[in-house]
C-alpha cells in the first residue's frame, strides 16, 4: 500500500510538472507576436533592396527576442528543478537529469538568439551599404 501511494505521488508530481511546462511554453508562444512574419518562400524571393533588408533585419530581431524569452523560461525552469528533490529514478537508481536538460536548451536558445541578432545586424548593414551606393 505504501509503495503504491508513493508511486502515485511521483506520478502526480510528474504530471503537474509536465502541465506547468506546457502552459509556460504556450504562454511564451502567445506572447511572441510576429508582425514581421515571413515565410521561407518569401525570404528566398526578396530582391536586394534596402526595404527588404530592413524587413529581414526586423524578422531576425523578432526571432532573437522570441528565442531569448524561450531561453529565459528554460533557465527559470532549470533553476526551479534544481531546488526540487529528484522525482524520477532510472532502473540503475540514477535520478533524472532534467535540470541539465533545461540548462542545455536554455544555452542553445540563447546561442540561436545571438545568431539571429548577428543576421539582423548583417541585413541592417546591407541596407545601409545599398543606400550609400545608390546615393553616390
Amino acid at each position: 500500500m505504501t509503495n503504491t501511494h508513493h508511486s502515485f505521488g511521483r506520478l502526480a508530481g510528474l504530471i503537474t510538472l509536465s502541465l506547468a511546462l506546457f502552459v509556460c511554453t504556450a504562454v511564451v508562444r502567445a506572447a511572441a507576436e510576429t508582425p514581421a512574419n515571413l515565410s521561407k518562400k518569401e525570404m528566398r524571393t526578396l530582391s536586394a533592396t534596402p526595404a527588404n533588408h530592413e524587413r529581414l533585419a526586423a524578422y531576425y530581431r523578432e526571432k532573437a527576442e522570441h528565442l531569448r524569452a524561450k531561453a529565459q523560461e528554460f533557465a527559470k525552469h532549470a533553476d526551479y528543478l534544481a531546488t526540487q528533490p529528484a522525482t524520477i529514478e532510472s532502473k540503475q537508481g540514477i535520478s533524472c537529469n532534467c535540470t541539465s536538460h533545461y540548462r542545455y536548451f536554455s544555452k542553445l536558445y540563447a546561442q540561436e538568439a545571438k545568431d539571429a541578432e548577428r543576421l539582423a545586424a548583417q541585413h541592417d548593414q546591407l541596407a545601409q551599404d545599398y543606400r550609400s551606393k545608390t546615393t553616390q
